[in-house]
């Protein structure tokens, strides 16, 4: 059987959804485990820089194979595949010669050779409050271990990998059915490792991979295009796969070991596109879990962990999200059961953006929009958002016509939750539309709202996520900050046109077709004129081309589609090589700060490419 070797670039994942390792030439750059949501516990990069590894994937698995080469001549491969189902990761290495390894952690490796009649073992352990992103942390005692062949040699943190054929296995302690187990699971199965079949284990990791990636149905429109969409289309699989963990939820990316809302919907909408619909069900059910264990949807919930991160505003924005996603599963696949048996989740997530209606609009959330990102100041978050008010009106009028169709709410209760989205839909245009201009903001709401005393967020003053206290003009400062420090409050409007695209992409019909016509158009000219972000100095979002592509497919005729090519082939060119999208881009290139290898961008920017290829073969 002919196997196909597909060169990356860059960072790549290898996971099962309870161990992964982000790679990168030959280096491990990130190992975790038992769950998503534990930190990196450690990395294993190679002592001499000079050597070049070339990274590939094997078509049909999430299996890597790395070519060492040096001066000139190939000294080694190393092979990194995981259990199907087991906190088990494999590197296997087959050298030339003995190369040197440092290994890294934030965690003192304890020796537990005695444990396993002197085969090579260190053991990490991760306390719980362990710190996992921001004050997000661990909530119990995590374990876990690496395994090294008899013929690797320790010397401190250098651990030499000798000419011939060696391995390294890393093992997670599950938390056992009591939740504290991990320690006795992680000494169990790392004897249980000790005498695996590897080459076993690597078969039914490739029948697993084969199983997963059987499942994918796409239109059969796409596939023929003039490049190789069957690889593209794995790729991202691929990427968006190895980073869902066991329980459903997504992590963000390497530097972000949590679900987040927004980041949830854009993979939810890549898995719909992929056929994929077990996965997506899987991210549905997880966030059911998240709601009903708290009570409440955190910014960003762990994963295998109770830990979450909370910021300004969490009760908008991205619940529209997450009840879109609930709606559009159900569009898809006819299950209306599926929503009966969570309307207790559906009811939280339309009433928990209802209470903060004020003039038909809805605020910022203080994470998931472009506060973050720095596009807009953090002291307009009360504000009306009209990706927000989009994403309101748009999920809660579709949720109450489900609901009304199938009886799963009064006839009293149904009108009673339409009216205010209903007035919030007429308001719109006035509210967020002034003189064909799209505005992402509305200072006046912030004249009637109600707007908090206390909030847990960021700072205005020193930035520190906190606890928060509101000062006279508004502003929400730390308790170091208040009465030291004067923030005006923000007045400006602001124009981005990203914020149309992605409304056009969580399928809201509020804005005119003739206004977002007219702002392609722009975007599309300004796109251009600079050479496609190549004379462009600040950082762009990477799914920018894939939301825009996305927007033509929709609001262009099929027969003018053609003069856009020049975007799709520059957001191909925009992938990391054999790879997927990076989180921002500079100068036309990954930007240096950059999260690699998302699923967010990857996952939209593949709808955006799979949408403009089915319209243009319409």
């Amino acid at each position: 059987m002919h196997t196909e070797y597909i060169l990356t670039e860059g960072l790549f994942f290898v996971g099962n959804g309870k161990v992964a390792m982000g790679g990168s030439g030959a280096d491990i750059v990130q190992l975790f485990a038992p769950c998503y949501s534990m930190p990196g516990i450690m990395s294993l990069r190679a002592s001499d820089q000079s050597i070049v590894a070339l990274n590939h994937r094997i078509r049909g698995s999430a299996c890597y194979v790395t070519t060492l080469c040096a001066q000139g001549k190939e000294i080694g491969t190393l092979t990194d595949f995981s259990h199907p189902t087991l906190p088990v990761f494999i590197r296997r290495f087959s050298l030339v010669q003995p190369i040197d390894f440092l290994l890294e952690s934030p965690f003192v490796p304890i020796d537990i050779s005695a444990v396993f009649d002197g085969a090579k073992a260190r053991l990490f352990e991760i306390p719980e409050g362990t710190v996992v992103f921001s004050q997000s942390k661990t909530d119990k005692d995590a374990y876990c271990s690496l395994l090294l062949s008899d013929s690797c040699t320790v010397n401190g943190r250098q651990i030499t990998f000798p000419a011939g054929d060696s391995h390294l296995i890393f093992v997670g302690g599950d938390f056992g059915a009591c939740g504290t187990d991990s320690y006795a699971c992680c000494m169990d199965l790392s004897a249980q490792m000790l005498g695996a079949d590897l080459d076993a284990i690597k078969r039914d990791f490739f029948a697993h991979w084969q199983d997963i990636l059987s499942h994918i149905r796409v239109d059969d429109s796409v596939l023929g295009a003039d490049f190789n969409v069957r690889e593209l289309i794995e790729a991202v699989a691929v990427a968006l796969i190895t980073q869902t963990a066991d329980q459903g939820g997504v992590i963000a990316g390497s530097f972000y070991h949590l679900a987040y809302g927004r980041d949830m919907y854009g993979v939810f909408r890549g898995y719909m596109a992929l056929g994929l619909h077990e996965y997506a069900k899987r991210m549905i059910c997880y966030m059911t879990d998240v709601f009903r264990q708290k009570g409440y949807m955190p910014n960003a919930s762990g994963l295998g962990m109770s830990c979450s991160h909370r910021h300004e505003n969490d009760e908008v924005e991205q619940t529209g999200y997450y009840l879109l996603e609930l709606l559009e599963y159900i569009r898809a696949t006819g299950d209306v059961s599926f929503l009966a048996e969570r309307m207790d989740y559906a009811r939280y997530l339309l009433l928990s953006q209802q209470q903060h209606l004020c003039d038909g609009m809805i605020p910022f959330n203080g994470d998931e929009t472009y506060i973050a990102g720095g596009i807009f100041p953090r002291s307009g978050i009360d504000h009306g958002s009209m990706e927000a008010t989009a994403l309101y009106i748009t999920s809660a009028l579709a949720l109450l016509e489900i609901c009304e169709t199938h009886g799963l709410m009064t006839h009293d209760n149904v009108t009673a939750h339409r009216a205010p989205a209903l007035k919030a839909a007429m308001l719109f245009s006035e509210n967020f539309i002034s003189e064909n201009t799209v505005y992402i903001n509305n200072p006046s709401r912030v004249q009637h709202a109600q707007i908090p005393v206390y909030r847990h967020g960021v700072c205005l003053g020193c930035s520190r996520m906190t606890n928060l206290l509101r000062d006279a003009k508004d502003a929400f400062l730390c308790s170091g900050c208040f009465g030291k420090i004067t923030v005006p409050p923000c007045t400006e409007r602001y124009s981005l046109d990203c914020a149309i695209w992605m409304s056009v992409f969580a399928g809201s019909t509020l804005l005119p077709a003739q206004l977002i016509r007219t702002a392609i158009e722009a975007s599309v000219a300004r796109i251009r004129q600079s050479e496609y972000g190549k004379h462009n100095p600040d950082n762009s979002v990477g799914y920018e081309y894939g939301v825009i592509l996305y927007a033509l497919a929709k609001y262009v005729p099929a027969e003018q589609l053609g003069a856009y090519a020049d975007l799709l082939r520059e957001l191909l060119d925009d992938r990391v090589r054999g790879s997927v999208w990076t989180e921002y881009y500079r100068a036309g290139l990954p930007a240096d700060a950059s999260c690699p290898y998302r699923p967010w961008e990857s996952a939209i920017n593949l709808c955006g490419i799979m949408a403009y290829l089915q319209a243009l073969d319409n």
